[in-house]
């Protein structure tokens, strides 16, 4: 991260777990992000949403669009198996198709998509739709689904909440000077 982003800041609050802060002006707009990144011990029986940096953005706090057909903030979790702090955490990838593992460099992904979601997020802040890709829940039909609308008055976001009970298994450890 240090060769590609030398400005960002970094804390190590433990031997396995970084943060970085620093800043993003994908438009008009700069925003202050913070990246957590926990090297994990064994990748076996873990999730790529368990395993991926956790991505917030510190300012400016992102707006909602209560009512708007892609959710209040769309793309974001509210809630994430690695912490017990409230998000929103940017989702930036498909977790399921296995578009980011430990072996990636933050550097390369996780900042590049960042940027890319709040370039996607000033778009909808503008035209109340999101351009970009990802998962939204809806009814075959196209209209909102049930759920959708349900999971955006109780969780504020219409994308897939993570599932609890997610956990690190012992051993295998990754560098995490790549990071």
């Amino acid at each position: 991260m240090s060769d590609v982003y030398p400005e960002w800041s970094c804390d190590r609050l433990s031997q396995r777990t970084c943060i970085w802060e620093g800043h993003l002006q994908p438009h008009r707009t700069t925003y202050r992000l913070r990246v957590e990144y926990t090297e994990p011990l064994l990748l076996e029986g873990s999730s790529n949403l368990y395993l991926q940096p956790l991505v917030e953005v510190l300012e400016p706090t992102l707006q909602r669009r209560f009512g708007n057909e892609e959710g209040s903030l769309p793309h974001v979790y509210v809630s994430h198996p690695r912490t017990e702090r409230t998000g929103p955490f940017l989702c930036l990838f498909d977790d399921e198709a296995d578009q980011w593992s430990p072996d990636d460099l933050i550097s390369n992904t996780t900042i590049p998509w960042a940027s890319n979601w709040l370039s996607c997020y000033e778009s909808w802040l503008a035209s109340g739709k999101w351009f970009g890709t990802g998962k939204h829940i809806r009814s075959q039909s196209g209209g909102r689904s049930t759920l959708a609308v349900l999971m955006e008055r109780f969780h504020g976001t219409t994308s897939i909440p993570p599932l609890a009970g997610h956990h690190l298994s012992p051993s295998r450890s990754t560098r995490m000077a790549r990071r």
